[in-house]
């Protein structure tokens, strides 16, 4: 082994291959993979009176918000933004495409979970099912900023947009998403901030929009418990997530970009984490001109939640269409939770605005919906050999004893040679020992002659892939036969008792 490398401890979850961190060689292609749009998209749009805002700004989307999937009653559910600046609602699905809007007893009449109030409007929020909490009064939780001014279907004139930079929001928590208690406002913050929880250091992040120097960025405040993390001073703040010269360079945009949002979630072994990018133009042009800011999405991921990587900075992982009429035409915005897990593809559920007003033709806050895009479970990043490669990995120390691969070899093959710390190969479990794989799945498992590696658990190996023709999305090493990985779920999913996979 080369001097000072110590080897990796797996721990939970499917190993993404994002980036080198297990890698020791490769001669593999890094290929990242864009999410396709469900057909049922738009799968939520305004359509109720509360939703269509009088015909100004109708508006049934996430604005952050949450979409979460829970295994008590099996539903997915969605709190969403009910008509600009007004109403917080709820809706459920059994399947995450088609949405339905429940009567509630809050008002008896529609589905709005909170309250409205003009002048107090409500803006961005943040929406959280906890399945690891111990008190079910607060196994849901909610953020809510509310801004003070006049309805924004009104002239610019009479509607703040620069006095509202550093105001406040409210937290609540509820034990069926219906019915809320409020636990008091926050520190100071910018709208549009939000909050996600951290299982790997067990605290609650604060996502908090600010503004600097170059324009809107992201600090953070994190806690252990939701409640009593919400009364930070303003020096509490610290940075997390920053635009820099790159970001600043981008071509795309006619501004300079900035981090507009940002959400995160456990996923697997790591945070994910989705980067709201604005684009321009700002507030007030966008307003005069009557439509949509351009945002678009892009992917990030942390090991520890606090340094973060984009490992395909500058390109979008999801990008608004900018067409009239279509629902992204722009501002998308990502969702709470960022994705689910439902049978072999993840469900990210992004709000969109068309810009289009029954009332006054074209509004930059208005025609917001949900749209509904998909990937492959894993998919955001493959090791690809067009031909035929190779990549080996660092010393990896784990624990069970069955190997998994998510791969795609449909139309070539892989197999995996296990090597000891020192690269040299153990006898019964070399390349050619390997039963190749030649299909495409999200859950495949990898066996050798030999056996498992039963015997192996806790002793540093090295693994050596050999690719022909195929991608690989990722490798763990499970204690079931079923591969379970141990790992984070996001936001969960159908067939799954919570967010862990086991």
């Amino acid at each position: 082994m080369e001097a000072g490398v110590k080897p990796i401890e797996l721990g939970v979850g499917r190993q993404l291959l994002f980036d080198d961190h297990l890698i020791a060689t490769s001669a593999l292609e890094r290929v990242f993979h864009q999410p396709k749009v469900h057909p049922a998209t738009p799968v939520l749009k305004p359509e109720t009176p509360i939703e269509m805002n009088g015909g100004y700004c109708p508006v049934a989307c996430t604005f952050q918000d949450g979409v979460f999937f829970d295994p008590e009653d099996q539903l997915f559910k969605m709190t969403y933004h009910a008509g600009w600046f007004a109403s917080t609602a709820l809706a459920t699905s059994k399947d995450g495409i088609r949405w339905d809007r429940p009567v509630l007893d809050v008002d008896g009449v529609t589905n709005r979970i909170l309250p409205i109030g003009y002048p107090r409007m409500r803006d961005g929020a943040g929406f959280w099912l906890d399945t690891f909490a111990k008190d079910r009064s607060e196994r849901f939780k909610m953020m809510v900023y509310y801004r003070h001014g006049s309805h924004p279907s009104m002239p610019y004139t009479d509607y703040d947009f620069d006095g509202v930079k550093e105001q406040y929001a409210e937290v609540y928590t509820s034990p069926d998403a219906i019915h809320w208690t409020q636990r008091g406002r926050t520190g100071e913050c910018g709208d549009n901030s939000n909050f996600y929880f951290n299982p790997f250091d067990g605290r609650w992040y604060y996502s908090l929009r600010v503004h600097a120097d170059r324009g809107r960025q992201r600090s953070y405040v994190a806690h252990a418990d939701f409640v009593e993390g919400r009364a930070w001073a303003r020096e509490d703040r610290k940075n997390l997530v920053v635009p820099d010269e790159f970001d600043h360079a981008n071509p795309s945009g006619e501004l300079p970009s900035e981090i507009y949002n940002f959400d995160a979630v456990a996923y697997e072994g790591v945070m994910l984490g989705i980067y709201g990018m604005f684009r321009g133009p700002q507030n007030p042009d966008s307003f005069y001109r009557g439509l949509p800011k351009i945002t678009d999405l892009e992917i990030g991921f942390s090991r520890d939640g606090l340094d973060w990587i984009r490992p395909n900075r500058g390109k979008p992982f999801l990008a608004p269409s900018q067409r009239p009429g279509q629902w992204d035409r722009g501002y998308l915005h990502a969702t709470g939770g960022v994705c689910l897990v439902v049978g072999d593809e993840l469900y990210f559920y992004v709000s969109g605005f068309s810009g289009h007003s029954p009332m006054l033709g074209t509004h930059a806050y208005a025609g917001g919906s949900v749209g509904l895009v998909t990937l492959r479970r894993d998919g955001f990043v493959s090791l690809h050999a067009k031909d035929a490669g190779e990549m080996t990995t660092k010393p990896l120390v784990f624990s069970g004893g069955h190997f998994f691969v998510n791969a795609d070899c449909a139309a070539g093959r892989l197999r995996v040679a296990v090597l000891d710390e020192e690269g040299r190969a153990i006898s019964g479990y070399g390349e050619e020992d390997c039963r190749p794989v030649t299909v495409d799945k999200v859950t495949q498992s990898v066996t050798w002659k030999a056996g498992d590696l039963t015997d192996f658990a806790g002793r540093p190996l090295r693994f050596r892939f050999f690719l022909e023709n195929a991608h690989l999305y990722s490798f763990w090493v499970s204690r079931s036969a079923a591969g379970q990985s141990g790992g984070y779920l996001a936001a969960g999913g159908p067939g799954y008792s919570g967010v862990i996979d086991e």
